[in-house]
């Protein structure tokens, strides 16, 4: 199966995940900025193969040589620290991302500033970040509740976000709880057996709507 086939595929399955964000922006030797961003770099040079990657994260912990070589800077700092840390990179991007991420900081609203001002006026970002409904959801091993992560510091409210902001910003797409259709029969499916193992299967987040996602153009 050739690597464009299973690309068209995975954004079929997840229309508005963060492969099909990346791969709508027409720009191929486009700068990005993840902010924690894992060894992400690997999955975004598979998309944009001639783009420039900045990341920012609170440690090596996930890093692979792979990683580390497509990163033209990575930037580690604690996560109290991100908003400034962003602020303080001398660049500005095309493509922005928080793929879970901005719950994990101290300051979300200083952390979402810092990213708007990193992104050129034409630019987009893309934010995935725990519904808020999340906080209801029941506790489940590998977690599904949003307090089952004891790293998460506090739900985010990305709409308030957005519109702390909207002087500069255009929201293109924003779903408060994604069910997207095959990951949530996925989950529906298996939904008895993860009750009965009290652990998440695939397609568990997508049947309960885990994620709250919005994709953003910076107008100005």
């Amino acid at each position: 199966m050739s690597l464009d086939f299973k690309h068209l595929i995975k954004k079929i399955i997840r229309p508005r995940g963060q492969r099909s964000f990346i791969a709508s922006m027409p720009k191929e030797n486009c700068r990005i900025l993840d902010i924690g961003c894992g060894k992400n770099s690997i999955f975004l040079k598979s998309v944009k193969p001639n783009s420039t990657i900045y990341g920012v994260d609170i440690g090596l912990f996930e890093q692979t040589d792979e990683s580390k070589f497509f990163y033209t800077k990575l930037i580690i700092c604690e996560a109290k620290n991100f908003a400034q840390s962003i602020q303080n990179i001398d660049s500005d991007f095309d493509i922005v991302i928080s793929n879970h991420n901005i719950e994990h900081c101290e300051n979300p609203e200083k952390t979402f500033s810092a990213m708007v001002d990193k992104t050129k006026v034409g630019g987009s970002l893309f934010f995935a970040t725990p519904s808020l409904n999340s906080v209801d959801f029941p506790s489940r091993g590998g977690g599904l509740n949003f307090y089952d992560d004891p790293t998460h510091v506090s739900p985010v409210d990305l709409l308030k976000l957005f519109e702390s902001e909207s002087h500069r910003l255009k929201c293109t797409y924003y779903k408060k709880s994604a069910k997207p259709f095959i990951w949530w029969f996925l989950g529906w499916l298996q939904e008895h057996i993860s009750k009965r193992k009290n652990w998440i299967r695939l397609g568990t987040w997508d049947y309960y709507g885990f994620e709250q996602i919005m994709w953003i153009k910076k107008t100005r």
